[in-house]
């Protein structure tokens, strides 16, 4: 008797284990994570990760007729990708040294320390658990320098063109060599105190952590510049790199994109802004972590990091920037986090560099300033009225955005960006630490 074998019948058939429990790339060992439609083994993940990371580093490759050796700051918060991105720079480097017996970089590792900000017992049991960390990073990691710099240490940072104060990093903290010109020395007020006025001074929390995430930022880039750094690399992953989008449009700088999540050159001096997990999810950094056993180096621990817990604060008082992180960390289709991030690094200005030289940086943020809508409307006027020769004074004016000035003081016009203008709206006047040079 014959019998007819159809397509059903062998769809129906056991498959093999071979079929279907290898790894989609080695085809050797068992999967142990699906990324992205694709089961992956622990070995061919790393390797996954580590190549989406070597993508950034081609500047950074050993040359051959190279002498001299790079300086690179890393900025770490002690976090998941912090730490992820600290290991594999780890890695980088001895690939390097074994390859070609020398490395073309050098790293520094800096943390900046806001604890102090906390108040209450928050204040030291945030503080030693950081130390604790470092303390386990200088261990593991004995070829790289780690420093904690305190934020309230951006009022000891010179401006202008005097000489910068040599940091002098050890195991309990950091000492500063302070010349007889600088400003904090001439100042009654504590640095800390000096920061915990100026967040006093605003109406809420979100513009008191908005101008935290500035001052961070700026304090690092004046680090960088102070240790003579090529380049300064964020651990920002793709998920946290959508977030923020979201965030600094709804904030008010949307027109300055570009520069906030671009890599490339700063509007604040000649450092270069990297960051080599821009094509890498959260998830997919926090199963690395556990792949290479590395939980212990991190001041998350893995279980808060799997189940995050509920915001300390009201749902209120949240900034807008933990709103759209959550969004994002709750999102499980990691193609949103993507297209919002490619869509907005499209984002440019054909005459951007034209608008800097123009418009001048916002002195809080120190981003290119916005232009005032106004103005277009302000040039037809004079163009009918028969020429641009008049109101010039009023053109500049114009150019330099102004939300709701006091009465009585409408001709004052701060240089401050649209965003700054609403996180220091009723502030009144702020001793800002650093100036833009």
């Amino acid at each position: 008797m014959e019998f007819e074998v159809t397509m059903a019948d062998i769809a129906r058939l056991p498959r093999t284990p071979a079929a279907q429990s290898l790894c989609k790339r080695c085809k050797q060992n068992p999967p142990e994570i699906t990324m992205r439609h694709e089961a992956l083994c622990r070995d061919c993940f790393q390797i996954y990760i580590r190549t989406k990371f070597t993508r950034h580093m081609e500047p950074y490759r050993v040359k051959k007729n190279s002498q001299t050796t790079k300086k690179l700051l890393l900025a770490t918060s002690l976090g998941v990708s912090s730490t992820a991105l600290l290991d594999i720079l780890h890695w980088h480097r001895a690939l390097q040294v074994e390859r070609a017996r020398r490395s073309e970089y050098d790293v520094e590792v800096v943390h900046i320390d806001d604890t102090a900000l906390i108040g209450g017992d928050g204040t030291t049991a945030a503080a030693a658990a950081a130390d604790e960390c470092l303390e386990k990073l200088r261990e593991r990691y004995t070829q790289f320098e780690f420093t904690k710099v305190p934020l309230e240490d951006i009022y000891r940072i010179p401006n202008g063109t005097a000489a910068v104060e040599e940091i002098i990093s050890t195991t309990e903290g950091i000492t500063l060599d302070h010349s007889p010109s600088s400003p904090s020395s001439s100042s009654s007020s504590s640095p800390l105190d000096k920061l915990r006025t100026l967040l006093s001074t605003l109406n809420s929390r979100a513009s008191q952590m908005d101008l935290i995430t500035i001052l961070r930022t700026r304090l690092i880039v004046e680090l960088a510049k102070q240790r003579n750094c090529e380049a300064i690399f964020f651990a920002d992953s793709m998920t946290k790199m959508a977030a923020m989008v979201l965030a600094e449009v709804t904030k008010g700088r949307g027109h300055a994109l570009p520069w906030l999540i671009s890599d490339g050159p700063t509007p604040y001096g000649p450092q270069t802004i990297v960051r080599p997990f821009r094509e890498l999810s959260k998830s997919e950094i926090a199963s690395f972590i556990t792949f290479s056993s590395l939980w212990p180096f991190s001041i998350i621990s893995q279980e808060a990091a799997t189940n995050p817990p509920k915001p300390p604060v009201k749902a209120k008082n949240q900034t807008i920037d933990e709103v759209m992180e959550k969004f994002f960390n709750d999102v499980s289709n990691a193609h949103l986090s993507t297209n919002v991030v490619k869509t907005a690094a499209k984002l440019g200005f054909a005459d951007d560099r034209d608008r800097v030289e123009r418009l001048g940086l916002c002195e809080i943020c120190g981003l290119p300033m916005d232009e005032d809508p106004r103005i277009r409307k302000l040039k037809n006027v004079k163009a009918e009225e028969g020429g641009e020769g008049n109101g010039n004074a009023n053109d500049a004016d114009a150019r330099i955005y102004c939300l709701e000035p006091p009465e009585g003081e409408e001709g004052l016009k701060q240089r401050r960006c649209y965003g700054c203008r609403r996180s220091t709206l009723g502030a009144g006047k702020i001793d800002w630490p650093v100036n833009n040079r």
